[in-house]
């Protein structure tokens, strides 16, 4: 499982037979990493149903695309290069917000200083400043101001499932 330090930023690799004995070290400033270990195997859908275990969040930006599920619980935007999605804007920081699927709810977590914009299909915009807010439908994001739907930085996201 994949961790960024959010001290440093640092990409950590965490062992899934690690994530039972107590707290991980970033590997860079030796900070504690803070994440939530996923509960469920992809394969296990005996308690919750089919179509809720493979549910995914589509995320488009441009010719990227990246998918988070279980398999993959977390991605990370912002302006720096580890990040998952790197958005290259005076206004976007370095490790800017991440999407978290917990729980078969997907979170946006922003961590920014000028806020995340997320406009969710059919409803009113939410401007983030370092809160959380659940994803659902579709809809777009944009990273440190307001942007169009056609913009190169913005970031569209679909649930699927």
């Amino acid at each position: 499982m994949i961790v960024f330090c959010e001290e440093c930023g640092e990409r950590n690799n965490i062992a899934p037979d690690t994530l039972k004995g107590g707290p991980s070290r970033c590997q860079a400033c030796n900070s504690i990493l803070r994440y939530t270990a996923p509960t469920l195997h992809p394969t296990d859908v005996s308690s919750i149903g089919r179509s809720a275990a493979y549910s995914q969040l589509e995320l488009r930006m441009g010719d990227r695309v990246i998918e988070i599920s279980q398999i993959r619980p977390s991605v990370t935007m912002g302006r720096q290069e580890h990040n998952d999605l790197e958005v290259v804007d005076t206004r976007v920081s370095r490790s800017h917000a991440r999407i978290e699927y917990r729980d078969g709810k997907f979170m946006i977590i922003d961590h920014s200083t000028n806020g995340t914009f997320i406009q969710i299909k059919n409803k009113q915009g939410v401007n983030l400043k370092q809160e959380e807010l659940e994803l659902e439908g579709s809809g777009i994001i944009t990273l440190g101001r307001k942007l169009p739907p056609d913009s190169p930085k913005t970031i569209h996201f679909a649930i699927k499932g």
